[in-house]
């Protein structure tokens, strides 16, 4: 847990940043419980490429009772598949996904603990998420907590906009395999 995101968050609203995660104040047991549902949410709303990550998965031994032929286990960090190779039709169920492939990889957004990785332009959007989650109970304010939602979308969209500048090539500007095929 990140106490500087925490304290981050508190001093959004105002309050005296903390020391740590296990501080014995009432402002650092609410920050501390919504962190990692917070972040968590965050990190599975938007394929943030600092989040990426590419894995071949394990078939599982038990076969689907119907439907797909295969099932694969996920990693434990995944919070949200974005693609499956190959292109086959799939589901997830119960942290497995079913497929009728012999072999899967996945590209998913994974958990990130440390929020060392994170970008700061994400760190600051994550805070001040936190701060509008726990406003009313810190400050009981609702024009402060709309300020800080309103603030919270800026932050959003520049984190994701910086995001966008650094994640490569656009897979739209990629070569096409089917056009390049065709030629």
């Amino acid at each position: 847990m990140s106490v500087r995101i925490l304290s981050g968050a508190l001093l959004e609203l105002g309050e005296d940043r903390i020391t740590s995660a296990d501080q014995d104040t009432e402002r650092a047991r609410v920050v501390a419980e919504v962190y990692e549902d917070e972040r968590d949410s965050l990190l599975e709303e938007h394929p943030w490429n600092f989040a990426l990550n590419r894995v071949g998965l394990a078939r599982l031994t038990t076969v689907p009772a119907f439907g797909f032929a295969h099932g694969f286990g996920l990693p434990a960090d995944c919070l949200s598949v974005i693609a499956v190779e190959p292109d086959v039709p799939f589901k997830i169920e119960g942290g497995d996904l079913l497929a009728d492939s012999e072999a899967v990889s996945v590209r998913y957004v994974r958990r990130i603990s440390d929020a060392t990785q994170m970008p700061p332009t994400f760190r600051a959007a994550l805070a001040t998420r936190i701060a509008a989650r726990i406003c009313k109970k810190i400050t009981g304010s609702s024009a402060e907590k709309e300020r800080l939602e309103s603030l919270y979308r800026d932050r959003l969209r520049t984190a994701k906009g910086r995001d966008a500048q650094g994640g490569g090539t656009p897979d739209a500007l990629r070569p096409n395999l089917f056009v390049n095929a065709r030629r």
